[in-house]
């Protein structure tokens, strides 16, 4: 725990669900109504052919926005606000991973203001949402990852740029949350590990966070505790739904810690990675979360003596970045993204792109630009894996 804590406060006004089957609030709840229901053509099929979820086609009149795409890019959001600017609906569903939530979260807030502003002036002036009447959000992820279900953010990509841009106020919270682990029972290992590290990492980086408090770091914590020990093995193909299960807590906890402190320099790095060259965003995440932990570690309040014994049963806390290591060497993360970065030098040209002031000033070290670089050549590196 952090040694000495000035005044904090914590909100977060989504009504959860969670557990396996509790998906069937959704059909309890929504009945006779207009609905908006925001998806991938895979989350589609994957909706219609569960036999909880089918109910609530049956029993309601469905609109469906099934055309999101990966990284939802603010061109496309905006045709698909005014192709829908003459649709009334009741509420909207978000199902799906990460993008469907970020793209239920920025239709549903255009939507409100349709006429008035376009979702570029939301996303410049977050002002401006407290003048959207919104219809309620039920968000139900199928990864677990993001934890967007009970964020009040949504990214939109400007992808002629490739700039990462952001949705944020109290406004972008859902209504809603239902974590349904049983949704993700049959996520391809490509799609687990990437989300599943993304869920890590944003509870690694709540920790390591300016705007921790009491209550963030024992989410974080627990978080960590449940993620570290799923991932590996699902990936490994020794997961049950158990592990499943564990990895939608993990999701849903580190969501809601960052729900608060907002993420960190990991995410903040990551960015031009994903813009430029197609990194996944948990890998890309993952791929610095080692080296930033150690430069985290030496400015220490106790949160960190806290998390090592949580985590390792001692307390020195450069065993921390051993657990780190080991998850990213295990899960082969550099070597991914070597995949997509085969250089250096391809890292370090992005850098200047890779301080954004919303995350990196969370961090809780002051970081410069020689540290940023020491960070990158480090993480890249992949000469010395044991």
């Amino acid at each position: 725990m952090i040694e000495s804590l000035n005044q904090w406060q914590f909100y977060n006004p989504v009504k959860l669900y969670a557990g396996r089957g509790s998906r069937k609030q959704l059909v309890e709840q929504l009945k006779n109504q207009k609905l908006l229901i925001v998806t991938t053509v895979r989350g589609k099929a994957q909706f219609l052919e569960d036999s909880i979820l089918s109910e609530v086609v049956k029993n309601n009149q469905v609109t469906w926005v099934d055309s999101v795409k990966e990284n939802p890019g603010l061109t496309d959001l905006q045709a698909e606000i005014d192709q829908l600017s003459n649709l009334k609906v009741d509420a909207i569903i978000a199902f799906g991973g990460g993008s469907a939530m970020d793209a239920a979260k920025a239709l549903r807030i255009g939507l409100a203001v349709q006429g008035k502003y376009s979702l570029a002036e939301l996303l410049e002036n977050p002002a401006l949402h407290k003048e959207a009447k919104q219809v309620p959000l039920y968000a139900l992820p199928t990864t677990s990852g993001t934890g967007s279900e009970v964020t009040p953010f949504a990214t939109v990509w400007h992808h002629e740029i490739h700039k990462k841009l952001s949705l944020a106020s109290d406004n972008i919270f859902p209504s809603v949350a239902i974590v349904d682990a049983e949704l993700t029972d049959s996520l391809p290992t490509k799609v687990t590990l990437s989300t599943g590290l993304d869920a890590i990492n944003q509870a690694a980086e709540s920790v390591w966070n300016k705007n921790a408090n009491s209550i963030t770091l024992a989410l974080a914590t627990r978080s960590l505790k449940l993620g570290l020990k799923a991932l590996p093995l699902l990936i490994e193909g020794k997961g049950s739904e158990q592990e499943r299960d564990q990895m939608a807590e993990a999701s849903l906890l580190a969501g809601l810690a960052i729900s608060h402190t907002r993420t960190a320099l990991c995410h903040s790095i990551s960015y031009p990675l994903t813009a430029h060259f197609g990194v996944p965003h948990g890998l890309a995440c993952a791929l610095t979360m080692p080296e930033v932990c150690q430069i985290n570690l030496a400015v220490d309040d106790g949160r960190f003596v806290a998390l090592a014994q949580a985590l390792t049963g001692q307390s020195d806390v450069g065993l921390l970045f051993n657990v780190f290591l080991e998850l990213n060497n295990q899960l082969n993360v550099a070597e991914q993204v070597h995949a997509y970065i085969p250089k250096l030098d391809d890292l370090i040209n992005l850098q200047s792109e890779m301080y954004n002031p919303s995350r990196a000033a969370n961090n809780l070290a002051a970081i410069t630009d020689s540290d940023l670089r020491r960070i990158l050549k480090k993480s890249f590196d992949i000469s010395n894996k044991d």
